[in-house]
This record gives structure tokens, sequence and C-alpha cells, in this order.
């Protein structure tokens, strides 16, 4: 863990060679999801042992992707998606989970301000509580829409106390982009968007094909809690390869949502084959690194 602090310390600082005020914003945002992960493996034991290899995974693959460097929408939103999900799996069968529902959903909501995919996962977190957490009731379906629309109600009273009322319509119509599905545009994507894609791809679908073979090994929480991080990799794989114009956060929310299973693979294998692919993963890394930080210079 201390070596990929001072490794991505050191590629946020290299390619400008300076510290700009976005970028030292865009370090401390992913510092801070870096602990969320950190905690949330911590709390629900997904790696069954004593590991920091779910953080590191964050920090490498965020590291070397030249947009999450700077306070933006995909820095933003990768972090609220991990308290999201940290806060969502503390409801694991709990009787009375309304207060965790509340704020799980209203850091969705406020991450859904920056990534208008966040504000549909809610549909998905509903479903993940009836099916994997086990604790819906109905003052938590209510409280999942209250934490949902919580941060618009406050951006409509900050619109309408600062005299831009007439701005609502235009930002929620902005924010809620769909883009008609074309193959052309994915195949005209610039390599650099395709080399991250490829790599992301091929890691995030090892530890998912690993974790699916070897899922009996786990605690039943803990197979519940991974359930849903796979739902959510396959499903943002899916929705980048039909929105490719919404890249940047999509890409980060899927890094979030699938360092878990890459973590899970590297942790828990020791054979040849995978000890291979450490390594090879380590050079994509690099690779990812170079095409992002260092190909557009």
């Amino acid at each position: 863990m201390p070596v990929c602090c001072i490794l991505a310390t050191v590629l946020w600082w290299w390619p400008q060679r300076a510290f700009a005020l976005d970028s030292m914003l865009g370090w401390v945002l992913c510092a801070v999801t870096t602990y969320i992960c950190m905690e949330t493996n911590a709390k629900q034991h997904i790696v069954r042992i004593r590991t920091r290899m779910m953080s590191c995974v964050w920090l490498m693959l965020a590291s070397g992707m030249a947009f999450m460097h700077t306070w933006g929408a995909p820095a933003i939103g990768a972090a609220c998606l991990a308290i999201s999900y940290y806060l969502l799996f503390r409801c694991y069968q709990l009787y009375d989970s309304t207060s965790w529902v509340y704020h799980s959903f209203l850091f969705l909501g406020l991450g859904s301000i920056f990534s208008s995919l966040m504000l549909f996962m809610g549909i998905l977190y509903y479903i993940y509580l009836i099916c994997f957490l086990r604790s819906l009731t109905w003052r938590g379906f209510w409280a999942g829409i209250l934490g949902m629309i919580t941060p618009y109600w406050c951006l409509a009273i900050w619109y309408l106390a600062t005299g831009r009322i007439e701005e609502i319509q235009e930002f929620l119509t902005s924010t809620m982009v769909w883009e008609p599905v074309s193959w052309q545009a994915l195949a005209s994507m610039p390599l650099t968007n395709t080399v991250t894609i490829g790599i992301v791809f091929l890691l995030s679908l090892a530890g998912l094909f690993h974790y699916m073979q070897t899922r009996y090994n786990d605690k039943i929480h803990v197979r519940m809690i991974l359930y849903i991080y796979t739902s959510q990799t396959i499903l943002l794989m899916a929705y980048l390869l039909l929105q490719p114009g919404q890249y940047e956060n999509i890409m980060a929310l899927l890094v979030v949502s699938s360092s878990p299973l890459i973590a899970h693979y590297f942790s828990l294998t020791g054979s040849w084959f995978s000890n291979m692919f450490f390594i090879l993963s380590l050079l994509l890394c690099g690779t990812i690194a170079y095409f992002n930080l260092w190909m557009p210079f």
C-alpha cells in the first residue's frame, strides 16, 4: 500500500511536473476513495485474508487515467459510489436499516448530479436490498427515495436563492444524457480510450470468472456483496459499450466496482499462471499510464 501511494503521487505530478489546485483536489478525492475501499474491505471481509489489495488495485488503475487526476465529474462520481457501496453493505440483514439506506441513496443521488448513470442505479439498489442484502422495509423504501432526491432538493434551493431558477431545467436536461447507440462511435474511439477499456475489461473479467468459480469458499454475506459487485461490473461494461460518449464517467464507476473482484483474484490465487498474470497485470497498468499520461504529450 505505501508503494502504491508513492507511485500514484508520482503519476499525479509527473506529466505536468507540478501540482495545480485541481490536481491536488483530485488527489484528495482519490485518497478518500482509497480509504473508503480499505474500510469497506475491513468491515465486510471481502477478501478472506488480511490485505490492502482492493485499495491498491483501485489506486493503480485510477492513477493511470488522466481524467481522474482533476477535480471533476469522474473523480467525484467514483468517490460518491464508493461511499454509497460502503453504506449499502452495512444494511445486510438489518431489521431496521432505514438510516443506512437513506445515507447510501444520498451519496448515490449526489454522485448522479455529476454522472447521470448513478441515478438509474437507485432501481438496482432496491433489487440488491431485496435479493442480496435482505433488509428492505417499507420505511427503507421511502428513505431511499428521500435520500436520492435530497441533493436535487438542495440544488433547487441554491438556484432559487441565487435567482437562477430557470436554469434548473437546463441543468437536468444536460445531465440526463443518452446518446443514440452507434457501433461506429465505439469503433472511432481514440486509441488511448480503446487500450484502457480493453485492459480494464480484461482484468475485470479475470476477477469475475475467478470469483464465479470459487464463490463457494466465501461466507454467505461476502458472497452476497460480491454478487452486487459482479452485477454492477457487468452492467457498467455493457453500458460503456452502448454509450462510449460517456467514457470517462462510466470508466471511473467501473474501476470502483471491479476493483474488489480483481483484488479477490490476485489475493486468493497462487498458481504459476496467476503469478504470471499478476506480473502481466502490472505491465498492463503501466501501459494504461503510458497511453493516458505520456502519449498525448
